[in-house]
């Protein structure tokens, strides 16, 4: 937040460069390996190098809490009144602007976009899921992954949470007190969808989807049709990340700073490696194991031996 941004060594964490971008940063880093870009608290987006050197830095106005999405020669940023505004990734001048109404409530949650292809992927109140094409902004397709239900404002939220999920052909994506589904990439059509509160966005293997709830359990989904596989309620109301799939075990991070690593065969513990504060961050994978990164600014590399 302070305004550093730090490159690492991927094999041993060592910084290989550090810079002070001269502003509060409020979001993660975006990055395609070539340009990285960061948002200020006061809507001005900065995008640096490779080698952390500033490229240049544009005001889009509005607050931003979900990392830039950068690549196909775009910076796509995202505020919290739902508007997306993609820039060049080469000057940042803008490219082309997304707004839809707003819904009256809205939950204060992290929510990222993602690219399938040519389409950037986002999630909106009301349970939507909209495809944009990345040369000019047009709406692909629009669905729904849940429909808002209930008499009050609060029983009617229905926000898709975290980051869709692009595996393949498909895309899934997760709602609060809605549902999870997949859907055709290409054109959005539903293969399949089930009921769950979803806290965060879906991770999916070759055989399962994977979904923490809003209480925290932890539970499986069959990919081919979504039948229930299984469930983990021992993390119940640890405030859990979103869930990361690799191929020996499924990391989650909770509010102790402890990160669990799940069987995806049954959802059994296989290990727990204790951090220093709150895990805030999606794990991501790294050369077969997980980067994490906690509230007080400490990375660390789990390797699954």
């Amino acid at each position: 937040a302070d305004g550093a941004v730090v490159r690492l060594a991927p094999e041993s964490g060592q910084v290989v460069w550090r810079t002070d971008v001269k502003a509060r940063i409020s979001a993660g880093v975006g990055s395609d390996g070539f340009t990285l870009a960061v948002a200020s608290t006061r809507g001005e987006i900065i995008a640096l190098g490779a080698d952390g050197k500033e490229l240049w830095r544009t005001q889009v106005g509005g607050e931003m809490r979900s990392p830039p999405l950068v690549g196909r020669g775009l910076v796509v940023v995202r505020s919290t009144d739902y508007r997306i505004t993609a820039l060049d990734a080469s000057n940042g001048r803008r490219r082309w602007v997304y707004q839809r109404a707003n819904v009256p409530l809205t939950l204060r949650s992290l929510t990222e976009m993602v690219y399938a292809g040519d389409l950037v992927l986002a999630g909106f109140p009301s349970g939507r899921l909209v495809a944009l094409t990345a040369v000019n902004g047009a709406v692909r397709w629009d669905v729904a992954v849940s429909e808002p239900r209930g008499a009050t404002e609060v029983e009617r939220l229905a926000d898709v949470v975290g980051a869709p999920l692009v595996i393949g052909n498909e895309v899934c994506a997760a709602s609060y007190q809605g549902r999870v589904g997949c859907f055709e990439a290409a054109s959005g059509s539903l293969r399949w969808s089930t009921e769950i509160s979803a806290r965060a966005g879906p991770a999916a293997d070759e055989r399962r989807v994977y979904v923490v709830d809003a209480k925290s359990n932890v539970a499986a989904f069959n990919r081919a049709a979504g039948s229930n596989a299984w469930r983990q309620d021992k993390l119940m109301h640890r405030d859990l990340s979103a869930p990361l799939a690799l191929r020996r075990a499924i990391v989650i991070g909770d509010f102790a700073g402890v990160v669990h690593l799940l069987s995806p065969e049954d959802g059994a513990f296989a290990a727990r490696v204790p951090l220093s504060a709150e895990i805030v961050a999606t794990p991501r994978a790294l050369g077969g194991g997980a980067v994490v990164q906690a509230r007080d600014g400490t990375v660390a590399l789990i390797v699954i031996e």
